[in-house]
């Protein structure tokens, strides 16, 4: 076993591990598609748009609410896969409460061979596509499975906030990190009383290699957002659709005061050419 299917194996187990606890700790919407926490979701920013009728792909879904949200917007079919099998079953029990038809498949997204070329419209991600290993293998797929015209709509950890939201947050400016290192991160999940859950490894990318990466996969970049979180004010304000993911059962403070000055993620919204 080579040494990143020994990384993607231990990022499997670990999602095993925390997939309870994630899932009973963040208020995550079924109504509004979720990209950034404590940001803005798909209601208000309107990338994605009008799914009606469409063969849709999650990839990375987790507990699968985002699939969730698009089979009851309309799609046609919603096909979502995640490397881990605890989170598929919060995601399969969670769409038959919702009385909801989503089919939900276990495969690595660098390699989704049990899926047909071409089965699909739109292809979504939030914040998945930074455990892939090889991020242009993922495209590649991603470029295989859409129909000629459709869509990917990615959101992935912003450059921005890897080099400088740690250091922000904790107001150490010695942990600001190099863009161009292009580091693999080790790092643990923690419960509320910083007690170690599991650990993950994942891959930060420089923004060059997100959208060239995209560009040589046989998209055409239609749209680049960087949507700026909302106060700790407007949080506390807003009807709690309108920020479709959040800690709970309290607000983490500093990670909200550094998403208003720093983006945490970066969506990119892509045609597929081919």
């Amino acid at each position: 076993m080579g040494v990143n299917a020994l990384k993607k194996e231990q990022n499997e187990k670990s999602w095993d591990k925390l997939a309870d606890h994630y899932q009973s700790s963040r208020r995550i919407s079924l109504t509004n598609y979720h990209y950034n926490a404590y940001g803005p979701g798909d209601n208000e920013l309107g990338i994605i748009g009008d799914v009606k009728g469409l063969d849709v792909l999650e990839v990375g879904c987790g507990g699968g609410q985002n699939s969730i949200v698009l089979a009851k917007k309309g799609a046609r079919s919603v096909v979502g896969v995640d490397q881990s099998g605890k989170q598929l079953e919060h995601a399969r029990e969670l769409a038959e409460h919702e009385d909801v038809e989503v089919r939900f498949l276990k495969c690595d997204m660098e390699d989704m061979s049990l899926l047909e070329d071409a089965s699909f419209d739109l292809i979504v991600s939030s914040h998945a596509m930074n455990y892939a290993f090889d991020l242009d293998a993922v495209f590649r797929e991603c470029a295989r499975l859409l129909r000629p015209g459709g869509r990917l709509v990615t959101c992935m950890n912003h450059p921005l906030w890897i080099v400088l939201g740690e250091a922000v947050q904790q107001e150490d400016y010695t942990k600001i990190v190099d863009y161009y290192d292009g580091f693999q991160d080790i790092w643990d999940w923690e419960d509320y009383e910083g007690g170690r859950i599991a650990t993950f490894e994942s891959t930060s990318y420089r923004l060059e290699q997100i959208i060239n990466g995209l560009i040589e996969s046989g998209f055409s970049i239609e749209r680049v957002a960087e949507p700026r979180g909302y106060s700790l004010e407007e949080l506390t304000n807003l009807p709690p659709d309108a920020a479709p993911y959040v800690d709970t059962p309290a607000f983490h403070e500093a990670f909200v005061r550094t998403n208003r000055m720093i983006p945490s993620g970066i969506i990119v919204s892509a045609t597929n050419e081919r």
